[in-house]
């Protein structure tokens, strides 16, 4: 990781170094261009006024609409004009400098003495109106020029401005530019081998302590120092890492109570059945003995079954199928299911269902998220106690709710009871029965269903355990019809 990391930190510095010049040169290049232009179009004005002022006269219109007109044999005094140029390229520090007079007949008169190279290269669908900038070719080099007309009465006078100077010098500019990029790679190498060896020796712990946990240790923590990612990252690890660890004390606790449950139901029947098999069973005692193994069995039946519908959950192997019920019927349909285990058990079995409409939720998995909670509450709920089912509608959706006058739970393990075998290992002595897995695959369809679970209780006054099902978005179509 720490040579992958020292060529990244090198690459990012140059190519930030390159992209940074380039986008530099561009720019610097564009912005002294447009200046040079931008003087030559002002030193051929000038140069185009002196040459008007000095040879051609004041042509300018009087107020009557006449002109002061000077002999046309001026533009015959070359030798006047091929000095006015000559200095203005002296002063300038051009490379050429060009003048012509265009009458109104369209014909070209060259000014001056020296050869002129840019004139002939002006393209002829220019307008010589305005002034124009194009490139020339002068010796199989590139000369940027600019003609500048000035219009005088009787024809048009343009001053050409060219120069072959290198604006930019490339040859030096590559040369400090590769000397820029020599250096960025050294800062780079010099700078990541740094951070490289620093971010490597806050790294190595947390790889030590992942190998560790791999092997199966998970008591391993990260020592948590600085206030950086790096940090966060720790924090989070020892947090990952307790979990890990809570989750597996759990797992060992959920086995070890699973083995108890299955160990106590298989002790019976197999005492049982040696007994029968010696013929230590009187054939008076066969129908409660039948009875006693068939109770053990059902005990089994119910733990392996909740079992295997609690791991589907949590794997998420199981689906929701969706229909319009009409929730308050469903719920007492349900509830009637109970009223002769109920009767049995000496408990008053109340509805307190108001109606709710039709509901888009899934029968068969309501069913089992209230006939768990039905179940739980009258294995706990003594005789002449009183289990009550409540349905109502709230602003966050239906909230559906069983209620006991049982034992109560304690405060400390309010927190708890959803977890797997809790309750029946916490309270077996008040009811032995059951598989104790009951309110987790209530809380683990809940939370695939979308909604809630909350309990409420405190001992000596019952317990209450809420389920809330929340409405689906203005886009997924309503709960409530």
């Amino acid at each position: 990781m720490r040579r992958r990391f020292f060529w990244s930190m090198v690459i990012v510095a140059v190519a930030t170094i390159t992209i940074g010049g380039v986008a530099a040169a561009v720019l610097i290049h564009r912005s002294v261009e447009s200046s040079i232009r931008t003087e030559f179009h002002r030193q051929a004005a000038e140069t185009a006024r002196i040459i008007q002022v000095q040879f051609f006269g004041d042509l300018e219109p009087t107020s009557q609409g006449t002109t002061d007109e000077r002999p046309v044999g001026a533009l015959r005094d070359r030798e006047g004009i091929a000095a006015v140029l000559a200095l203005v390229q002296a002063v300038g520090g051009h490379d050429y400098v060009e003048a012509a007079f265009l009458n109104p007949r369209g014909e070209v008169v060259v000014l001056g003495e020296a050869d002129h190279v840019l004139l002939p290269q002006v393209p002829d669908d220019v307008d010589l109106d305005h002034p124009y900038s194009f490139d020339a070719q002068v010796d199989g080099g590139q000369v940027a020029a600019i003609a500048q007309p000035f219009r005088l009465d009787r024809g048009t006078l343009v001053v050409l401005i060219g120069t072959n100077l290198e604006l930019i010098p490339w040859a030096e500019v590559a040369a400090r530019f590769a000397w820029a990029i020599a250096l960025g790679i050294l800062l780079a190498a010099v700078l990541a081998a740094g951070l490289a060896r620093r971010l490597s020796r806050r790294v190595e712990p947390l790889r030590q302590a992942s190998r560790d946990i791999a092997a199966g240790d998970l008591g391993v923590r990260v020592e948590v120092v600085g206030n950086d990612e790096i940090t966060e990252v720790a924090r989070a690890f020892n947090e990952m890492v307790g979990q890990l660890e809570a989750a597996r004390i759990r797992e060992r606790e959920f086995l070890v109570a699973v083995s108890h449950d299955l160990r106590t139901p298989l002790t019976t029947i197999a005492g049982y059945a040696e007994a029968m098999q010696e013929g230590r069973v009187d054939s008076s005692d066969l129908g409660r003995v039948a009875n006693v193994l068939g109770t053990e069995a059902g005990r089994l039946g119910r733990l392996v079954e909740d079992l295997m519908l609690l791991s589907r959950i949590e794997a998420r192997e199981f689906s929701l199928r969706s229909e319009a019920v009409d929730l308050a019927a469903h719920l007492k349909g349900v509830l009637d299911g109970f009223r002769e285990r109920a009767d049995s058990a000496k408990v008053v079995l109340d509805a307190d269902i108001e109606p709710v409409g039709i509901v888009d939720i899934d029968p068969d998995r309501i069913a089992q998220v209230v006939g768990n909670l039905l179940e739980n509450a009258l294995r706990y709920t003594p005789e002449a106690g009183r289990v009550t089912l409540s349905l109502n509608e709230t602003p966050q959706g239906v909230r559906m709710a069983v209620s006991d006058t049982g034992p109560g739970i304690d405060a400390a393990d309010l927190p708890h009871i959803f977890e797997r075998l809790y309750v029946t290992a916490r309270y077996r002595p008040v009811r032995p029965e059951g598989s104790g897995l009951g309110l987790s695959i209530v809380r683990e369809l809940v939370d695939a269903m979308g909604g809630l679970t909350s309990v409420a209780s405190a001992p000596e006054e019952g317990t209450s355990i809420a389920v809330t099902l929340p409405k689906p978005s203005d886009d997924g179509g309503r709960l409530l019809r």
